[in-house]
């Protein structure tokens, strides 16, 4: 009877416990302002794997190219990154750059050179920039710490026009003897906040209205743009002909 009354709680006991999630399985571990982010475990590595996906505001498909043209302004929203240096650019496509964080006390800066490339989906027009760990671009410095593994990719997916679906993916070792635990709290924090900063960077002035040519912006965000010109031309010929000058148009 005792045996019996075992085995029905322990049948209970894990039936109740949550799943674990096995390799290679996506568990979600924030959701808040519009941000999720996910955990990738693998089994043969300490570290793990985190992706961040937001639908963000973005007036300009353009912008994007822009933003990502502007090392500062990609250093002021990546979490925890103090600057960004262009050492080699091949092409639009592909560049080298060299990258140093901003840690907090102990913890000693890190750094690392990446190989960045750049292409466009050609159904769906998605932007994707990956980005890997290319050690011989550039020398290792005496005040910080080599990243041994730097590797990830951002994914820009348009909807409808004004709408983007942003994905952050990566995986990092810092090196050095930074625990685990903790590098896996930085980890898990660089999705989450870069694209809270992204939300507040992609829409400002300097990045509107900058044509690229090296990927194309989606046919219903050309149409909305085309409609946009149309009503703020009119405005501006009513405005003219009453003689009172028009208020500034939402920046393009």
């Amino acid at each position: 009877m005792m045996i019996k009354k075992l085995t029905t709680l322990l049948l209970l006991v894990l039936v109740a416990m949550p799943a674990l999630a096995s390799d290679g399985e996506w568990v979600l571990v924030t959701d808040r302002d519009g941000i999720q982010v996910f955990r990738q475990d693998d089994g043969d590595s300490r570290l793990k794997t985190f992706r961040g996906v937001a639908d963000l505001q973005v007036n300009d498909f353009n912008a994007i190219g822009a933003l990502l043209d502007d090392y500062d302004a990609v250093a002021s929203f990546m979490h925890m990154v103090s600057e960004i240096r262009d050492l080699k650019r091949n092409s639009p496509y592909q560049r080298d750059v060299y990258v140093t964080t901003r840690l907090p006390w102990p913890v000693k800066d890190r750094d690392a050179p990446l190989r960045v490339t750049f292409y466009q989906e050609p159904d769906t027009l998605d932007l994707v920039m990956p980005f890997a760990l290319h050690a011989a671009a550039y020398p290792e410095q005496a005040h910080y710490v080599r990243m041994p593994q730097m590797e990830g990719y951002y994914r820009f997916s348009p909807g409808e026009a004004g709408k983007v679906q942003v994905t952050i993916e990566v995986v990092l070792d810092p090196g050095g003897a930074l625990p685990a635990w903790l590098a896996n709290i930085i980890l898990r924090d660089i999705p989450y906040f870069s694209l809270r900063r992204l939300q507040r960077v992609i829409n400002q002035p300097r990045f509107q209205g900058i044509a690229h040519g090296y990927y194309q912006t989606p046919g219903a965000w050309q149409q909305a743009g085309e409609v946009r010109e149309v009503a703020d031309a009119t405005r501006e010929a009513k405005a003219s002909a009453s003689g009172v000058s028009p208020a500034p148009s939402e920046p393009r």
